[in-house]
């Protein structure tokens, strides 16, 4: 009986091991994607920021927010991985480390300012529309 006490406890801290790890793995993985997907879309808005420090302290100031990256990637990692599954995650990162991927990447923070503007101009319609109808 002690022995098969002792097998079932051996099992099952080995499935929590296993589970933990692959968690580990998880969020290194979403982790990863949260960086590829994200970082060239903060840098217009960094960029700007960095445009109203004074030039001798901009190199301080970006290299201060790039030290911020890893707390706000671990923030939002949580976040995908309620959303995603590990291997959507590995799917996702295959994405953005193909050639198509990485341009998307890189296109994000162009995207997202031209993407404002557009979303601006039809609110703009909208609440004309709304004005109509009150």
């Amino acid at each position: 009986m002690k022995k098969t006490i002792l097998i079932v406890l051996f099992v099952l801290t080995a499935v929590v091991m296993v589970n933990a790890q692959e968690k580990d793995a998880f969020t290194k993985d979403t982790e990863q994607l949260i960086e590829l997907s994200t970082k060239s879309a903060f840098e217009p808005m960094v960029n700007q920021m960095a445009g109203m420090v004074a030039a001798d302290k901009k190199e301080a100031f970006l290299k201060d927010v790039e030290a911020t990256y890893p707390e706000l990637y671990t923030s939002m990692a949580k976040i995908y991985m309620e959303e995603f599954t590990h291997e959507d995650v590995k799917q996702l990162l295959a994405f953005y480390n193909s050639p198509i991927g990485q341009k998307m990447s890189s296109k994000q923070g162009a995207l997202q300012q031209k993407g404002m503007m557009a979303g601006q101009a039809w609110g703009m319609k909208v609440q004309a529309l709304l004005g109509k109808y009150q």
